[in-house]
This record gives structure tokens, sequence and C-alpha cells, in this order.
């Protein structure tokens, strides 16, 4: 396993079960995204040097029948129509540990 990202740090945000995370944030972070009534980590957002996001980790989510959890999604932002694929690494894992 490489060097976990990011460097610059972790936040812990609560709110509504179906919200979405801000595209630019503080450089280098993450949020970790949380359920405010039920306490459940729903999801993990990195952003790199430029404040962008970077990469996803989904834990929970509607469409439970489609996916497995927790996945990983990076943020491709030259794809207008789909700006977070689906990551599957070269083994056919779900997660790239790099991000930690």
């Amino acid at each position: 396993m490489g060097m976990c990202k990011p460097s610059g740090g972790k936040i812990d945000m609560y709110g509504p079960y179906s919200h979405s995370l801000p595209i630019e944030f503080l450089p280098n972070t993450r949020i970790d995204y949380y359920d405010e009534n039920t306490g459940k980590l729903l999801q993990q957002r990195w952003y790199g040097p430029d404040r962008q996001a970077i990469w996803d980790r989904d834990w929970d989510h509607g469409n439970k029948h489609k996916h497995t959890f927790p996945h990983d999604h990076y943020w491709d932002p030259t794809n207008t129509k789909k700006p977070r694929p689906a990551y599957v690494g070269p083994n056919g894992e779900k997660i790239n540990l790099d991000y930690c």
C-alpha cells in the first residue's frame, strides 16, 4: 500500500441522508459525511491541492440492490455526463487502499 492521501487533514460533517458534498473544498483534505439522524458514515470525499474533488468512497446510498459497499469513484471533470466513474482496481477490487 502506498502513502495515504490526503495529507492536509480530515473534517467530519453531518447532515441529511440525501446530500451532496461540495466539489471544491479545502486543499488536500477529506470530508467524512455522516447521516445526522443515525450517525452512520455515508460518504468520504478527498480533495487535491487545487481544492477540486478527486476521489469518493460511498458507504451507503440509494440503489442498494445495484451496489456493494463500500465502493469508490474517481473524479473526471472532463466527463460532463458522468464525472464520478466507478473505480475498478487491477484485480477487480472496488476500493483503492491508497485512499484512507
